[in-house]
Parts: structure tokens; sequence; C-alpha cells
């Protein structure tokens, strides 16, 4: 059976599939910094030529994965939801996957931090990430509306103000891992999330416990 003959736009795609798979693994072993685009290309079998048809820089190819990343992430939280009609099993589905990928995803987590601090001081790369921050933060605001409409009982944050919590819990709690390791609480953010998304949840719970 012969393979079907690809489009040059599918060509194209599979190409810079493969070098977001080549500088994801570069970049992990590398860092940010270390990572040169001769040596992703090289990895990835290519020709330094071949990347900057793709990208433009460095990072803009690191800008790339890491909006890779993000929208995952999202994608998952969208996943949870729809194979969790309650809000209770939700939270709990979510620590889980917290613990997880937080597990898994150490070096990510590292090269974060160290990309963090490069952001920081470029203001063109630091708006291109603000953009995907804001862009998660309204992706998941439309989650938590969707999860929280058929509980009873409100919040004294708005949805949106909830993603923007949760998400700097993820990423603190993140950072602390990588330094604390195993002394940061177990089933922390689990926890953390039932406090933000049913707070009347956590006092009938710490009600109960007094009385006994």
């Amino acid at each position: 059976m012969s393979r079907k003959r690809l489009t040059q736009e599918e060509r194209k795609q599979e190409t810079r599939k493969m070098l977001l798979e080549s500088a994801a693994e570069t970049f992990a072993k590398l860092g940010f910094h270390g990572a040169s685009v001769d040596k992703i290309a090289e990895f990835a079998g290519f020709t330094k030529g071949a990347i900057y048809a793709h990208f433009k820089s460095k990072e803009e190819l690191f800008l790339a994965l890491l909006e890779q990343q993000m929208q995952s992430h999202v994608n998952t939280i969208h996943q949870i939801m729809d194979e969790e009609h309650s809000l209770e099993h939700f939270i709990k589905k979510m620590g889980h996957y917290f613990d997880m990928d937080r597990e898994q995803n150490q070096a990510w987590s590292s090269l974060n931090m160290e990309f963090l601090l490069y952001a920081m001081r470029d203001e063109s790369v630091r708006q291109k990430w603000t953009d995907m921050i804001l862009e998660s933060v309204e992706q998941l605001s439309d989650v938590i509306t969707k999860m929280k409409s058929d509980e009873e009982g409100e919040s004294n944050l708005s949805p949106e103000e909830l993603a923007w919590t949760i998400l700097s819990i993820e990423n603190g709690m993140a950072i602390f891992n990588i330094i604390a390791g195993n002394n940061t609480p177990s089933n922390l953010y689990g926890k953390a999330l039932q406090n933000i998304l049913q707070p009347s949840s956590c006092k009938d719970i710490d009600s109960s416990s007094k009385i006994k």
C-alpha cells in the first residue's frame, strides 16, 4: 500500500512538529541559554536554515513550546470538566492531575524559571508571554463559570480572579517543589482548590470536626 503524499502545507507542519519536539528535548537537556539553534537543528536532523524558516529566533521557538504546554494544560482541564460532572469530583481529579504533572514535568518547570528571568529583561518576549497568560486566564475563567453555575453559594472572587489565583498557586507550588522537594505538603493543591472553589464545603467540614 503506497503512502499518501503530503501536501506542501502538511510537510511544513510535519517539519515544524519535529523541530518543536527536538527543541523540547534540547532545552530540557541544556537549559534555555545552553541550547543553541545549531544544537536544536543537529538534534532534529535539519539545517539551521530549516529552523529559521519556521521560527525567527530561539526565543520564538521557546515561546511556541510554552504556548503548546499552556494550551495542553487548559485542554486537560476541559477534559476533566467533561468527565467529572460535579465540582467536588472535578477538584479531586484536578488535585491528582496536578501532583502527577508536577512530578513528570519538573524539567519544564525549571525551564520556565530560567526563561522568566530572560523575559523580564526583554519587553517584546515578556509581552508575548503575557498574551499567552491572558488567553489561559480567559479559558480557565470559562471553565470556572461552567463548573460553578450549578453550585450554591457565591465566591467573593470573580471567575477571572479565581483563574488568576489558581494559576498563581500552580506556578508557585511548582517553583517550591523544585526548591524544597518532598518538604512541600502532599495534596496541598487539591485542598487549596477546594478552599477557593468550594469555601462553604470547607466551613461545613471544619464545623463537623469541631462538634465531634
